[in-house]
């Protein structure tokens, strides 16, 4: 048995958005390695069948994060403390502001920020010294991102409050997770017409190297994942002159308009 397995046997974690994409890759990975999970979705199929796979390692229950009441009642009643939480519910829209009704501007906000705060400000007293808050941020955090401003935003606000907890509550291992495009079903929502998902087919990350890649921060401890590096470090030197950088390269920036 490996080190990597040892060092995860016997601990449990709470997942988000773990019933597809990213998520389901993150609970392969952590089972692989010998964690429990607590996963949390809104399809309900979906998550039997991930308990029925893993029916020793994965519990499940429904629990939409679009929904306030329900993510208050769900962490009234958590009896267990836990290793760690890892908040990657997400999804969007690539739009301009105006082209979004006021509907999916607010629940964008509440399921990639608002209620992602809510739930890790009442799962942290269930959490052991030393658990992970692992948050699934984006590079788009980082950029200026027309026609997808709202989902920059969210993932923004996301990250500027994972930097702060870190700071707050040093008792706790906090990480965010930037990433480029990933090869999952995302972009099917975000853009129906095809076009971006097709646009950066060449440069979206494999879900279940990321997955690994994430599982590896969170054991090493790390403060940050970023992917694609290259990505990283170009949104790093973007970081120095914004305007002018925006000038320059403003086909670029308008990708997501058609």
């Amino acid at each position: 048995m490996s080190k990597r397995r040892d060092k995860m046997i016997g601990k449990k974690y709470i997942l988000t958005g773990g019933t597809g994409g990213l998520g389901q890759s993150l609970v392969n990975e952590l089972v692989a390695r010998g964690a429990a999970v607590l996963v949390l979705g809104r399809n309900h199929e979906r998550l039997e069948s991930l308990e029925q796979l893993y029916p020793d390692y994965v519990t499940v229950k429904v629990l939409d994060m679009n929904d306030q009441r329900a993510i208050q009642q769900f962490t009234a009643q958590l009896k267990e403390s836990y290793d760690g939480i890892i908040n990657n519910a997400g999804f969007g829209y690539f739009k301009s502001l105006a082209d979004h009704s006021d509907e999916e501007l607010i629940q964008m906000m509440n399921v990639n920020f608002t209620h992602t705060a809510l739930l890790m400000k009442n799962v942290i007293p269930h959490l052991r010294s030393g658990a992970s808050i692992i948050n699934i941020s984006s590079q788009s955090a980082r950029v200026t991102t027309p026609y997808g401003a709202v989902y920059a935003a969210s993932k923004a606000a996301l990250l500027s409050l994972t930097n702060s907890i870190r700071l707050e509550h040093p008792e706790f291992h906090v990480m965010s997770v930037n990433t480029g495009p990933i090869a999952t079903d995302f972009f099917k929502h975000a853009d129906q017409s095809g076009y971006y998902a097709q646009a950066t087919a060449k440069i979206q990350l494999d879900r279940f190297v990321l997955a690994s890649q994430i599982i590896e921060g969170l054991l090493q401890k790390k403060l940050e994942v970023n992917s694609p590096g290259w990505m990283h470090y170009g949104l790093t030197l973007y970081q120095l002159a914004p305007r002018q950088i925006e000038k320059l390269l403003k086909p670029f920036f308008l990708s997501k308009h058609r």
